[in-house]
């Protein structure tokens, strides 16, 4: 959920800006050039960020300004990784405060609510379960295709209701609000464990953090 219609004092606006562009110009020296250049990996980056847009479109309002909707974060998350998938969050970010309206000045909120915090959640996730449990395909799959989908939506979802509260403190959120957002959330923790099962069998190249020596190594 994004902040894009919440009206932001300009110190805070600009204060989130600085931050959004320091935390990507401070991993931008990690984007996997190389990968890019196989075969329809490019295009599939290109058509995730369009996804992401026409996904986060599909909402329901909570009231005028807040609303709920898919994430899609740690799936883009889960395919590119942490760099180039927050790379693309951002320009779906980007994206959508120009065609449906958002505030400009509220970029920098929305792309550390929607790229640089769950894509930094998934690839902590994605390193502990490595270090932590065994180098099983279905570790992957389910560790991170599932429960981490929805740990990383979770807490992005999460904590963009506090910080709509915390901005907007006269307008309160519905209880349930929370309630339904978890549940949403649910619901997409099974499609993107759905989706990674099957980039990993049929477009394992989709998926920069499945690793063949790892997950499939003498099994």
């Amino acid at each position: 959920m994004g902040l894009f219609y919440i009206p932001l004092d300009f110190t805070t606006g600009i204060l989130f800006n600085l931050l959004a562009l320091a935390a990507l110009m401070l991993l931008s020296n990690q984007l996997p050039w190389q990968k890019l250049q196989q075969p329809t990996v490019f295009s599939a980056w290109c058509a995730s960020v369009i996804v992401l847009v026409l996904v986060w479109r599909m909402r329901i309002p909570v009231h005028p300004d807040l609303y709920l909707h898919l994430m899609g974060v740690a799936l883009l998350a889960l395919m590119f990784d942490r760099t180039l998938a927050m790379w693309g969050a951002s320009v779906a970010v980007f994206a959508y405060t120009a065609e449906y309206g958002g505030s400009w000045l509220n970029l920098g909120a929305n792309m550390l609510l929607l790229a640089v915090i769950p894509c930094s959640v998934s690839a902590f996730i994605l390193s502990k379960s490595r270090e932590y449990l065994p180098h099983h395909m279905f570790v992957y799959l389910f560790g991170n295709g599932f429960f981490g989908a929805f740990a990383v939506n979770a807490s992005a979802g999460l904590l963009a209701l506090l910080m709509h509260g915390w901005l907007l403190p006269g307008k309160v959120i519905p209880a349930d609000a929370f309630a339904y957002m978890l549940l949403l959330t649910w619901g997409e923790a099974f499609l993107t464990g759905f989706l990674v099962t099957i980039f990993a069998v049929y477009r394992p190249q989709w998926l920069f953090t499945f690793d063949d020596r790892i997950y499939l190594k003498e099994k």
